[in-house]
């Protein structure tokens, strides 16, 4: 009888133990941590980008942000398009809306103008190995060269993620979007010309992508697909983006397009030579800038074995 009550003592206390354990996992786990960030506010006017007449309706759609409590008139905002176009994609499940935050401190950022000294001299703190910068010798000028431009393209928050002919479709629309904004930028430049504008501004011929999560990927694979423009893009953003493999392949088709794109991806890196093994040039893709940026503390689903930096 004592052995019995002993033994179940034991039980009990090991019990005790590994649920003790399992709590304090999880709650390190699921603790909140302090982000750092501050409060982002905003006045956001989201103006619809028209689609041309010879075109096929698409239940897609592209909109220009407007950053500002003022009524403005979407036709003339449309024809002072001058700065540098900035795309924004959405991720699984998002909103063309999510891209007011970062147009918002933008914006900001423009009518402000550059940081004053101290706030470079304390990023340059951090040490790079075999470079010595020196940042009183760098001249900053007063107002910044021109302003971004951003845009944003609704995919009616689709579950992206979870099926490969869904990120197909909004690769083809990307695509479009892409080319529909270098058109409108040249027809806002010719028609600023015509009425003998004082200024009429540097004509854009690339577009920025920023793609949050799956919208990165998204990014990349209208980067390689057969029908954009050449030089159409050049500068790619990707936040908290899985790049090496889907989060949750629960269709074959998910697994087999992020295969189809990373390896076009690895092609578009490979120097082109001749039959000889003469260099010729390099690859399609060596112009293009890539910065990739991992989720934070709080972001379990994305892993940054995923997503590298």
């Amino acid at each position: 009888m004592m052995r019995r009550s002993e033994a179940n003592v034991r039980i009990g206390v090991l019990i005790t133990l590994l649920v003790g354990v399992g709590v304090a996992a999880l709650y390190g786990l699921l603790r909140p941590n302090s982000s750092g960030c501050i409060m982002t506010y905003m006045f956001p006017t989201y103006i619809p980008i028209p689609t041309p007449s010879n075109v096929t309706a698409m239940r897609y759609g592209l909109y220009l942000y407007h950053e500002g409590w003022k009524k403005i008139d979407f036709k003339e905002h449309i024809a002072k398009l001058s700065g540098v176009p900035v795309l924004f994609i959405p991720g699984n499940s998002g909103s063309y809306k999510q891209v007011r935050s970062l147009a918002a401190v933008s914006d900001r950022a423009y009518q402000g103008g550059p940081l004053d000294q101290g706030f470079y001299q304390e990023a340059s703190k951090i040490t790079v190995e075999n470079t010595d910068i020196d940042i009183s010798k760098i001249s900053l000028p007063n107002q910044y060269a021109g302003m971004l431009d951003w845009l944003a393209v609704d995919l009616e928050g689709e579950h992206s993620a979870t099926d490969g002919r869904i990120l197909e479709e909004h690769t083809e629309y990307v695509v479009y979007a892409i080319h529909r904004i270098l058109d409108q930028y040249k027809e806002s430049y010719d028609a600023r010309l015509q009425e003998g504008a004082a200024s009429s501004g540097k004509l854009a011929k690339s577009v920025i992508l920023v793609g949050h999560s799956m919208g990165g990927f998204v990014a990349r694979a209208a980067l390689v697909h057969p029908h954009l423009r050449k030089s159409a893009v050049e500068t790619i953003l990707t936040l908290s983006t899985p790049h090496q493999s889907p989060p949750l392949a629960l269709q074959p088709s998910l697994g087999q397009f992020y295969a189809r794109i990373n390896q076009e991806w690895r092609k578009g890196y490979e120097v082109q030579t001749s039959r000889s093994g003469r260099y010729i040039s390099d690859g399609p893709l060596s112009r293009v800038v890539v910065v990739s940026i991992s989720g934070g503390y709080n972001d379990y689903q994305d892993l940054r074995r995923r997503n590298p930096t």
